[in-house]
C-alpha cells in the first residue's frame, strides 16, 4: 500500500501491523524471541468422548438421496463439534423399525440419533430424537423446517438440526449453524467472503476491486461491519446481507480499522486517526461518528474486543514500544495491561470470548505467530499452537473453538481449532487468505 501523505502512511503502518494484516510489511515488524525466563508452553486436557451414532432417516415423500444427504450432514457436524465419538456400523439398519437402544449401546454408541423427513421440494421437514442408550430412553425431539435440497441455505437448515441435538445431549450450544468471515486476496485486490464452518458454500461478500480488511459480525448476524478503500481512503462501512445495502460508519480521513460490534448491537467500537495517533472511538450503529476512547500521546490504540457483557473493551496499543493487550471499560479511562512486558514482545488480534473470561490473540514465538489465550482476570497466558505461521484467530459462540488462518500449514488456509483436544481441521484450503471472524448462530432467514 503507498500513499504520498507521510503523516497516513505512519498511521496506516501502525494500524496495519498492530491488526497482523496479510500485506508485507517491513522487515522491522520482525518478531523476536521471548525474553529470557519467560516460558509457553501447550497444554490440553484428554477428554473422554461418548460414542454417537445417527441412523439411516426414514423419509416420506422425500427421495431416499435427501434422506443420505441430510444424514451425512449431521454426522459430519456432530464429529466436527469434537464432542463425541461418532459411530459406524449402520449397515442393513432399517429406519422403518423402531431403534434397538440396548444393541447400540452394546456397539459403543451412548447416544443414538434418529430422524425423519417429510414432504418435498420446499415443503420438507426434518423431524430429530436424540436417544440416551446408556438409560434405554429417548431424550429429546424436535421438527425442523427444511427448503429445498438445492436451497442456498438448505445446509444451514440441517446444522440447526446438528446444533440442537448437541445442546440436548452436552447442556452447551451447538456451532454449525455458523459462517465465518475472512479476507481473500487476489487480482490486485481483497475481498471480503463468507463460508459455512464445515467449508461449503463460500460466498463473496463485496466487490470494491479494492482492499478490504477487519471484516466483524454484528450480533444478531446480519450485517458485516470491515474498511475497505474503495473511495481511496480506509473508511468504515456496514454491510446488510441480506439486502446488500453498504452505509459509511466512518470516512474521515486517516485510517478507519479494526471494527467490533457491542454484544448488544448497538455500538461500533474501532481504531481511527485522530490527533496524529490511532484512538480506540465508537460510533452508534446507524447514527454520527465517533466518541473518542483513548488519549493517544504519540501512540496507537486499535483492535478493541468487548466483553460478553459489554461492560469492558480490551485493545491492542504500542504504549510500551512494542505492541501489547490491554483492558479498560467500555467507557474509557484508563486501561490495564493484559500481556507481560518484554522487550521483544509482539501481541495484537484479540478476541474475547462470548462465554467467558478468556480472550485468545497472536503473539510471535522466535519470530513465528502464534495463537495464545490469556485469562483477564489471572492474566495467565497459555500457548494453543507451534511450528508453522498461526493468525487472526475468531472464537466460535461455544467458546471453546477457534478459527485462525496460516499461509503455511498444510499448504495454507482456514482452519479450526478445538481449544480442548487441540485437534485441528481445515475449513478452507490454499493461500491469500486471512482476518477470519466468526459469527454468532444464525437463525432462519440469515
Amino acid at each position: 500500500m503507498r500513499t504520498e501523505n507521510p503523516r497516513r502512511s505512519r498511521l496506516a503502518w501502525s494500524a496495519l501491523a498492530a491488526a497482523s494484516l496479510f500485506i508485507t510489511l517491513p522487515t522491522l515488524l520482525a518478531g523476536q524471541d521471548p525474553e529470557e525466563g519467560v516460558r509457553l508452553d501447550i497444554r490440553y486436557s484428554p477428554t473422554q468422548q461418548p460414542g454417537l451414532v445417527v441412523l439411516p432417516l426414514a423419509t416420506e415423500g422425500a427421495s431416499g438421496a435427501v434422506g443420505s444427504t441430510v444424514r451425512g450432514i449431521l454426522r459430519q457436524d456432530l464429529g466436527f463439534s469434537n464432542r463425541f465419538r461418532v459411530v459406524e456400523g449402520t449397515a442393513g439398519v432399517s429406519p422403518d423399525r423402531p431403534v434397538n437402544l440396548p444393541l447400540w449401546r452394546e456397539r459403543g454408541a451412548d447416544w443414538v440419533v434418529t430422524g425423519r423427513i417429510r414432504g418435498a421440494g420446499g415443503g420438507m421437514t426434518l423431524e430429530v430424537a436424540l436417544h440416551d442408550a446408556v438409560y434405554d430412553q429417548e431424550r429429546e425431539r424436535r421438527t425442523f423446517r427444511l427448503p429445498s435440497a438445492n436451497d442456498p441455505d438448505f445446509r444451514l437448515a440441517v446444522h440447526r438440526a446438528s446444533d440442537a441435538v448437541v445442546r440436548w445431549a452436552t447442556g452447551e450450544p451447538g456451532i454449525a449453524a455458523t459462517r465465518i468471515a475472512f479476507v481473500r486476496e487476489g487480482r490486485g485486490a481483497k475481498e471480503v467472503y463468507t463460508v459455512e464452518w464445515d467449508g461449503e458454500n463460500v460466498r463473496r461478500v463485496t466487490e470494491d476491486g479494492s482492499i478490504t480488511l477487519s471484516p466483524a459480525w454484528s450480533p444478531d448476524g446480519r450485517r458485516l461491519a470491515y474498511t475497505s478503500f474503495r473511495n481511496g481512503v480506509a473508511g468504515l462501512y456496514e454491510r446488510d446481507l441480506a439486502t446488500g445495502r453498504v452505509r459509511a460508519v466512518s470516512e474521515r480521513e486517516g485510517i478507519n480499522i479494526t471494527p467490533a460490534y457491542s454484544p448488544d448491537g448497538r455500538t461500533i467500537a474501532f481504531g481511527a486517526s485522530m490527533d496524529g495517533n490511532t484512538e480506540l472511538v465508537t460510533a452508534a450503529a446507524g447514527g454520527r461518528c465517533c466518541e473518542r476512547k483513548t488519549q493517544g500521546r504519540r501512540f496507537d490504540s486499535l483492535s478493541p474486543t468487548f466483553s460478553p457483557d459489554g461492560s469492558r473493551i480490551a485493545f491492542v496499543s504500542n504504549r510500551l514500544g512494542r505492541p501489547h493487550l490491554y483492558v479498560m471499560s467500555a467507557n474509557g479511562g484508563d486501561a490495564r495491561q493484559l500481556t507481560e512486558f518484554a522487550a521483544s514482545a509482539y501481541n495484537v488480534s484479540p478476541d474475547w470470548s462470548p462465554r467467558g473470561s478468556r480472550i485468545a490473540f497472536e503473539t510471535r514465538v522466535r519470530g513465528v505467530p502464534q495463537l495464545a489465550v490469556v485469562d483477564v482476570d489471572t492474566r495467565e497466558v497459555r500457548l494453543l499452537t507451534s511450528g508453522a505461521r498461526h493468525e487472526d484467530p475468531s472464537w466460535a459462540p461455544d467458546g471453546r473453538h477457534l478459527v485462525f488462518s496460516s499461509p503455511d500449514r498444510d499448504g495454507g488456509g482456514i482452519f479450526i481449532l478445538d481449544t480442548v483436544t487441540g485437534n485441528i481441521r481445515p475449513v478452507v484450503r490454499g493461500r491469500g487468505y486471512g482476518l477470519t471472524a466468526w459469527s454468532p448462530a444464525l437463525g432462519d432467514g440469515r
